[in-house]
């Protein structure tokens, strides 16, 4: 994961509910007669970007997730040769590389960026992303895929069928997570998407972070609940762009017994 951002339909109200929600400061990145693209500041360090418009431009308001590419016109290449498409690009952004907008064969847009130059970009500090999911009907499809486009290895974390959830990892190095959606908790009508999780601060915690969300004038899509990542709740803002809360540091304990319906085993996933 190299960069996020987000399209908006209301770009001042987004920039005031992030403010508000993350303590994000912003900066501006386009010039004098283009379209205005806001980098997110958390402590200092740039977290993410803002834009009043969606790309693709039918996409809507959503999050869109960057990997890093050493080369994106290769990536395009190689992107429809997997069964993938290109949506859009690649473009040039100056100074700051090469970026491409894609989809993945079971229908997760994803984004690619070959950077000008290294920077940093994740961390664990509130505010900032900490995990990033894809959620799709096809688990082994997109699998496949991504094993094919970038070399990632795969571990089942759920038993497969119930929970089928896997991790993305290479050179050893843990990267993204799979969850294969099911109509048991989700929509039939949800398309593929990236679900990404940002921090939030250990003396808030996501139960109150999640109720700031609505303070602000966004939605809850589901309450939060325990998993051995954290405490996690899917939220949107509120021009209906989703992603999720977490908190890394109350985790439930994989090694401790946790009797099933008790209060720290919420998982709407193992419905």
């Amino acid at each position: 994961m190299c960069w996020v951002d987000v399209s908006s339909t209301d770009p001042a109200g987004s920039r005031e509910f992030y403010s508000g929600l993350f303590g994000w400061t912003y900066q501006i990145n386009s010039r004098p007669g283009r379209e205005q693209y806001l980098t997110a500041l958390c402590g200092g360090r740039p977290v993410a970007g803002l834009s009043g418009v969606a790309v693709p431009a039918d996409h809507g308001a959503a999050w869109t997730l960057y990997l890093a590419s050493v080369d994106v016109m290769r990536t395009a290449q190689v992107l429809g040769r997997w069964g993938g498409r290109v949506l859009f690009g690649p473009v040039d952004v100056p100074g700051q590389g090469r970026v491409l907008i894609g989809a993945d064969p079971t229908g997760g847009v994803i984004g690619f960026w070959q950077p000008a130059r290294p920077w940093m970009f994740r961390g664990t500090a509130p505010g900032s992303l900490y995990w990033a999911e894809l959620d799709t009907w096809d688990g082994a499809r997109a699998d496949a895929f991504f094993a094919n486009l970038f070399g990632y290895q795969q571990r089942q974390i759920g038993d497969g069928i119930d929970v089928d959830y896997t991790t993305w990892s290479r050179e050893g190095q843990t990267m993204l997570g799979r969850l294969r959606m099911n109509e048991g908790w989700a929509d039939p009508d949800c398309a593929a998407h990236w679900m990404l999780h940002f921090t939030v601060a250990p003396k808030i915690g996501t139960d109150a972070a999640t109720r700031r969300v609505l303070t602000l004038g966004g939605r809850v899509d589901i309450d939060p609940y325990d998993t051995e990542l954290g405490r996690i709740a899917r939220v949107a803002d509120p021009s209906g762009a989703t992603f999720a809360l977490i908190d890394p540091t109350d985790r439930v304990d994989a090694t401790a017994y946790l009797a099933a319906g008790s209060a720290r085993v919420d998982d709407p996933y193992d419905d």
